[in-house]
């Protein structure tokens, strides 16, 4: 394949998209390439699930193959999903958990890749027990990853307190087409527009040109030439928006690099630690809704908190000073000299009420203010814009004077809005050059989290890298069902041309072989764990047992009990279904009780035939469990292996006492008369006779 548009599912409108986000043919196929499910998970408009499907479908057509190439029927499947869920609870994210999708068996064809995929699993194990020998990694490390989430893109609103204004008509015509999505941009074409436009935003960039030109006191104008300027030298909100919306991912991300960076090779090998730390630092000032974090600066945390207390101080300070004033004129008595009675009675009244209680007044009025200083921390510029706040004329009540508030309210508010802006200016122009950093950091982090799901699986589940071999059959020593739960007992078993240890007695090299044996004894759950070997070997993944040697193989076919006699359709369907075994392949035939097809004797003849056949290819292995073992090998001349699962009877609590290990070349017995022997032991009621009747059958 050479354009992405050769990838079945992939239109025009999803290749335009691949092709804006990588901007070139080349660097599209080589994300496939890599198998890099992240970075085309990153296209907007994209996703996880449907990048996973994208890049299953490249792999289906690059490789040439699929899942259903090497699982050959539903049984095959089903053991294949339930693998890959016991392995997808390992992991912390949904990325991961879909990119387990990508992996399954792959034929003997694949051998390179399936033993580099061994490489990286085997890396994975390392690296996963390196954490677990460190005191507190992994519990930080599931904690770091669970906070790991594909990084996403939303451009932040316009900003509406600030403007840049432009002095020519053609200097704005750029500056707008450069700027004008983000923030307002003016032309001002004369002095007085520029002296409006730095009273109606809290801070004005102006061209250049326009310097020394009268403006207000206090107003907030920056100089510059425009055509210089970046983004986020005015608007430093679009470069911190994209840290501020994966603020989590990325910390948390930073978190996993450190915890994993010197437990092997791993998926920030690509990452230099310089970036890293520059971000890390960067980051530790930025907050949410692409704001400067709360506690990282004091003096915004100052103000924002005075602009919080303002109104509530004020009222309260007002209420105090107001009932302090009045209890004084309750408690007071006014001494009034001749000449002061002369006065009151010609209207001065005023006057003496003013004389008597003026300085209670202002003394109530400058400890009210004091008050309100102190409570909200002002500095003292701003306690000046508090010399008016109460009338410095006597009153018989005391009012706080709402301009002056709004005064003070204003300072403040453009105060802040100067300190955040330098401060988001600072940290965008510290972060602007680390998105791809950033980007990989979140991408190693949930690749690594994938990695970490199987090498946690390995080893909570004691699995083993298997050995590959280009001789047919399999070997498994101490293997243990997966699908099990509790204490489960291993099991040894082998087939074909990869001898197991010589204290394995009777072992002969068959490639073939019917398991027989006890009812619940176990040949199942060995037909299972047979089939989770082979699957998970060919996928390149570790496999349940100490010891595990596997043979090349092409094709599973798993075939599970059979429900019933069949009808004739349903009879024909399945006979067809055997008809693989006449191939020559590389192949492995595991068969859960066929016998119930039809009556037991056609069963045995049938079976008997399929064995002729399987045996016949010197590529192909095959395991049949059936309670017919003596009954097919009447009907097979093809050197076919009996093996047995044994009961040796019933213990103290009548459970059935079992040796799971299959005996070679021994014909086991299903041992219903030990069924029939417990309901005997068990029965104290007239039931007991009935029970005893059969069991005498037996003898």
């Amino acid at each position: 394949m050479s354009e992405i548009t050769d990838i079945s599912g992939i239109g025009e409108k999803t290749a335009q998209r691949l092709l804006e986000h990588f901007t070139s043919q080349e660097a599209a196929m080589d994300a496939f390439i890599q198998h890099n499910v992240a970075a085309i998970a990153a296209v907007p408009g994209i996703g996880e699930k449907n990048a996973v499907a994208m890049m299953q479908a490249f792999i289906f057509k690059d490789e040439n193959i699929s899942p259903d190439s090497f699982l050959k029927t539903p049984e095959a499947q089903r053991v294949y999903r339930h693998l890959l869920d016991i392995i997808k609870s390992y992991t912390s994210t949904k990325y991961a958990r879909d990119k387990l999708n990508i992996y399954f068996p792959m034929p003997s064809s694949k051998k390179n890749k399936i033993a580099s995929l061994m490489d990286d699993v085997a890396a994975a194990c390392q690296m996963v027990d390196n954490i677990f020998a460190t005191a507190t990694g992994f519990d930080q490390l599931k904690q770091e990853l669970a906070g790991v989430k594909p990084v996403k893109t939303m451009n932040p609103r316009k900003i509406r307190d600030r403007v840049i204004v432009a002095a020519r008509h053609e200097e704005y015509q750029q500056t707008q087409a450069k700027f004008g999505s983000a923030i307002d941009v003016l032309l001002a074409e004369s002095p007085r527009e520029l002296a409006d436009a730095a009273t109606s935003y809290h801070h004005v960039t102006a061209s250049m040109t326009l310097e020394g030109v009268d403006i207000p006191y206090d107003a907030q104008v920056d100089y510059a030439n425009l055509a210089d300027l970046e983004m986020w030298q005015v608007v430093p909100e679009t470069e911190i928006s994209f840290y501020s919306q994966n603020l989590k991912s990325i910390t948390s991300a930073i978190q996993a690099y450190r915890l994993t960076e010197n437990t092997g090779p791993h998926v920030f090998a690509g990452i230099k630690p310089g970036p890293i730390t520059r971000l890390k630092s960067a980051l530790e000032v930025v907050g949410d809704n692409n704001d400067i974090r709360i506690g990282t600066d004091k003096e915004m945390d100052r103000i924002n908190s005075v602009l919080d207390r303002l109104d509530d101080t004020i009222k309260t300070a007002e209420n105090s000073a107001e009932l302090r004033l009045r209890e004084f004129l309750e408690s007071s008595t006014v001494t009034i000299s001749g000449k002061d009675l002369m006065n009151a009675v010609g209207g001065d009244v005023k006057d003496l009420m003013d004389r008597e209680i003026s300085g209670r007044y202002t003394e109530i009025v400058k400890e009210t203010v004091q008050g309100i200083i102190d409570t909200l921390n002002l500095n003292q510029k701003e306690s000046l814009l508090l010399d008016d706040l109460f009338s410095r004329e006597i009153m018989t009540s005391i009012e706080a004077d709402r301009d002056a508030m709004e005064k003070l309210r204003l300072m403040l508010r453009a105060r802040l809005a100067k300190r955040r802006l330098d401060m988001l200016i600072d940290a965008a122009s510290k972060l602007s050059d680390l998105k791809d950093t950033a980007r990989a950091l979140v991408s190693g982090a949930m690749e690594l989290d994938m990695w970490f799901a199987i090498g946690l699986f390995a080893r909570e589940r004691n699995l083993t890298s298997p050995e590959l071999t280009d001789k047919p059959g399999i070997h498994i020593r101490a293997g243990t069902n997966l699908f099990l739960e509790g204490d489960i007992q291993p099991v040894d078993y082998a087939l074909g041309e990869i001898p197991p240890e010589s204290s394995a007695d009777g072992y002969t090299p068959e490639r073939v072989a019917v398991l027989s044996g006890v009812n619940s004894g176990g040949k199942t759950t060995t037909l299972d764990l047979v089939a989770q070997v082979l699957i998970l070997s060919h996928m390149g993944f570790p496999v349940p047992g100490e010891k595990v040697t596997v043979g090349p193989l092409d094709e599973l076919y798993y075939f599970g009990k059979s429900r019933g006699t069949m009808d004739a359709g349903a009879f024909e369907s399945t006979i067809r279904e055997f008809s693989v075994v006449s191939g020559t392949g590389r192949m492995a035939v595991l068969v859960d009780e066929l016998e119930s097809i039809t009556e037991p004797g056609a069963s045995a003849r049938i079976i008997g035939g399929i064995l002729e056949s399987l045996a016949e290819n010197p590529h192909a292995v095959g395991i049949f469990v059936s309670h017919l073992a003596e009954s097919i090998m009447e009907h097979t001349l093809a050197p076919v292996r009996v093996d047995g699962i044994e009961a040796r009877g019933l213990d103290d609590e009548l459970n059935l006492v079992v040796d799971r290990n299959p005996r070679y070349n021994y014909a086991a017995k299903s041992t219903p008369e030990l069924i029939v022997e417990r309901l005997v032991r068990r029965a104290s009621d007239e039931k007991k006779d009935f029970y005893q009747r059969l069991l005498d059958k037996f003898n």
